[in-house]
């Protein structure tokens, strides 16, 4: 259990009571919204308490939750899942992966053809929300009702989050998952592929690194030989890539506006305020490298990554979406064009196609809809 500061502790309830205002002004104000925020109500007043709830509660409050007694608060991402397999009447399995991981199927895991690997997003500091899990069975279900039906089972990770444990634990435990699904379950490379979101994300490019470029604390994994080599594909929702935004290249820092009190956070879930102490917590003691933060490392360090499709998404509205641009067109140097896609969706914010669903917004995203066209494609 995280302790919390006896100012962090005091502060406990004028956070809550700044989240409730914020809520209240956003339903009282939202006839007179202007373009710059999300268009349905419902996203307006979620979008509005998600930003002050991840800007005004320090990473040590977000994790008060880890008490028993109010778990209920933020459950665990393994929690989540059975409640979520157990309310949709769907069959549950959960594998210890070691390393203090567990790792949650979805779909017919012991028959499909390809496994989509799954690290969720939230600063690594937030579990999976039920969005996710409604996330996940929309992909399912798209996959088998498509004109050409494709077999595919989502294995997704419960990592331990931050401040709890730093890098590179989350890598490690991302990597435990890749193993079990290559080794234990007997798959090859080509039949999986790796996504998340946002620190998910940043997951995604940590593994395809360290696959090519062993990490020194890490124990190395060596993909089969021949041509199925490859992981077959890599979906990188809102990756965030850049932890530290002062040690970008210049080739990046010069294409990218970094005065924060120009950034339109109004049409997003997040502020500029979240990055620099979620990032604090998931270092720790460590130090920044190419990879906690991928946008710094050079093209031809990306060149070798194993992986033969990558499509990158991120929300036409998201404050961190020249970041995401920049990083996409240099991997793109790295792999080639041909490899690599940039989809956004106009009007969306960070991560639109699953927290959207978590807030209640059923209606279908641009950035979701190219994840299950993309994956029908290369299935």
């Amino acid at each position: 259990m995280i302790a919390l500061s006896l100012f962090e502790k005091l502060d406990c309830l004028p956070a809550l009571a700044a989240l409730i205002g914020t809520v209240l002004w956003a339903l009282l104000t939202s006839p007179w919204r202007t373009h710059h925020y999300p268009s349905t109500l419902l996203l307006h007043v979620g979008y509005a308490a998600m930003r002050k709830a991840t800007s005004r509660f320090s990473v040590a409050q977000l994790h008060l939750a880890d008490s028993e007694r109010l778990r209920y608060l933020l459950p665990t991402t393994d929690t989540i899942y059975k409640r979520f397999m157990r309310r949709h009447r769907l069959s549950s399995k959960t594998v210890d992966l070691g390393e203090g991981a567990l790792g949650h199927w979805l779909g017919d895991y012991e028959h499909a053809e390809h496994v989509l690997i799954w690290y969720h997003g939230g600063g690594f500091a937030l579990p999976a929300n039920d969005g996710y899990f409604h996330f996940f069975t929309q992909l399912l279900a798209d996959t088998q009702s498509s004109p050409k039906p494709k077999s595919l089972a989502i294995f997704t990770l419960t990592y331990t989050l931050a401040p709890q444990a730093a890098y590179p634990t989350q890598i490690r435990q991302a990597l435990a998952a890749l193993r079990y699904i290559l080794q234990e379950t007997h798959r090859s490379p080509s039949q999986v592929l790796l996504g998340g979101d946002s620190a998910g994300g940043n997951l995604v490019g940590a593994v395809l690194a360290h696959i090519a470029h062993p990490h020194p604390d890490l124990p190395p994994l060596a993909l089969s030989d021949g041509p199925d080599r490859q992981i077959r594909g890599a979906i990188m929702i809102a990756p965030w890539t850049s932890l530290d935004q002062t040690i970008l290249p210049e080739d990046i820092a010069a294409s990218i506006e970094l005065d924060e009190s120009q950034i339109d956070s109004r049409g997003d879930i997040i502020t500029p305020a979240v990055g620099g102490p979620w990032a604090r917590a998931y270092i720790g003691t460590g130090k920044h490298d190419y990879y906690t933060d991928l946008s710094t490392a050079p093209t031809d360090w990306l060149a070798s990554f194993p992986v033969a499709k990558v499509l990158v998404c991120a929300g036409g509205r998201e404050i961190i979406l020249p970041f995401i641009a920049a990083f996409t067109k240099r991997l793109q140097e790295g792999l080639g064009p041909d490899k690599v896609e940039l989809c956004v969706g106009e009007g969306e914010g960070h991560v639109a196609p699953i927290y959207n669903l978590a807030l209640g917004e059923w209606g279908e995203t641009l950035q979701g809809r190219r994840v299950k066209g993309w994956l029908g494609e290369v299935l």
